[in-house]
């Protein structure tokens, strides 16, 4: 498998292997405090080590919750209250989430992430003297339990799923019970983002889904519990494929047919369930997914006021920072470096149209998650194309 396994091991770490840290988070070397969605944990817990260390270095101090509760808090909002995470070099190397404990006043977060974007969540753009910053992309599905014999789902099945919530004479067999239809909630980017490709806006699904949790790790945790009960058949939830990608094992992802994609059929986001390419998101054909956003405060001239936040953001759009690689620990994270894209849309859940990076990257990007076909080079020997990370791109 080509998913670095270590980091979601990292993330089950117990309660109680957590609370052997709990200091005061203020005195962690250059703390960056930051409330954001739950599916950047995995992207955190690689890169967060690297980031402290060396001269420069700097702590990310992390909340999970909700997109839209991220970004309302950071633009701004309430103060960050509570305990908080980071993370920090194991003895094997690896990184260990710990947590400390947040000042008793609240501290004011220096910027929030985001599988959506602002106005996605509210309607309405940014606050003055607040910009936002898209990135890399991050794809979204519909999961099951490995004893289901459902492979796949179109979007009029999940608009009618979770727009009336197993309403007599409205219900797709066979999730017609709404206990065991596993969502989020309307901050939830998932939600957000699997609403937007369905015709259902996730803040307007159906009361009566009262299954709803909030994070990704317990969607999949209650998905995966149903294998064996009895009512796998019945079992449908929505996820992050950056959690789906290291438990393969225990839920398994559905193909989507999009609207009007009935000629094409149902798709997954790679090109097979035992694949981790991301093929059917970068080139168009499978449409549920987003831009991680980053929200902060910004100056006159539209730049992050924080340094350190400023520096950040350019890694999440590209740039190497303190050993940290933009393009690797993206992709050994499940997400997909807008360099390997084929696609972009205008807003979250727009139509895609055709995308061609200043400097590709599919090259480079398909040889860490699978294999390539693409002309391995020296720099200069490409007899089309541009020697990028040792393969001859198309730019």
């Amino acid at each position: 498998m080509h998913f670095d396994r270590w980091i979601f091991s990292a993330l089950l770490l117990s309660a109680a292997a957590f609370a052997q840290d709990g200091g005061d988070c203020s005195a962690l070397p250059s703390p960056l405090y930051v409330p954001g969605t739950t599916v950047a944990r995995p992207f955190f817990a690689r890169i967060a080590p690297r980031l402290a260390e060396g001269d420069g270095g700097f702590t990310l101090v992390y909340q999970g919750k909700g997109s839209c509760a991220a970004l309302s808090q950071v633009t701004p909002g309430g103060p960050m209250t509570g305990t908080a995470s980071y993370w920090a070099r194991g003895a094997d190397g690896g990184s260990v989430e710990r947590t400390c404990a947040l000042s008793p006043n609240g501290v004011t977060p220096d910027f929030g992430v985001g599988d959506v974007s602002i106005q996605t969540c509210t309607g309405a753009a940014a606050p003055v003297g607040f910009n936002g910053f898209s990135s890399f992309v991050e794809a979204f599905g519909f999961i099951v339990p490995p004893n289901s014999t459902q492979t796949a789902i179109t979007a009029e099945e999940a608009y009618f799923i979770f727009k009336f919530g197993a309403q007599p004479s409205r219900t797709v067999p066979p999730w017609t019970d709404p206990n065991f239809i596993v969502i989020r909630n309307p901050s939830s980017s998932t939600q957000l983002t699997v609403g937007a490709n369905i015709g259902v806006p996730g803040t307007l699904w159906s009361p009566a889904l009262v299954n709803q949790n909030a994070g990704g790790g317990n969607v999949l945790t209650k998905v995966a519990a149903e294998n064996t009960t009895g009512n796998a058949e019945k079992t449908l939830g929505i996820l992050a494929t950056d959690a789906w990608d290291p438990a393969r094992d225990r839920v398994r992802m559905l193909a989507f047919q999009a609207f009007n994609q009935s000629c094409l059929g149902a798709v997954l986001p790679d090109t097979s369930l035992t694949s981790f390419d991301k093929r059917n998101v970068r080139d168009g054909h499978y449409p549920i997914w987003g831009n991680f956003w980053a929200y902060t405060a910004v100056d006159s001239t539209g730049q992050p006021v924080n340094a350190n936040v400023k520096r950040l953001i350019a890694f999440f759009a590209g740039e190497p920072l303190n050993g940290a690689d933009p393009i690797v620990d993206v992709a050994r994270t499940g997400n997909v470096p807008v360099c390997a894209m084929k696609v972009s849309r205008a807003y979250d859940g727009a139509p895609l149209t055709a995308f061609a990076p200043a400097a590709p990257c599919g090259c480079f990007f398909d040889s860490l998650v699978s294999t390539t076909s693409c002309t391995a080079c020296p720099a200069g020997t490409c007899a089309t194309g541009v020697c990028r990370r040792g393969f001859c791109e198309e730019r």
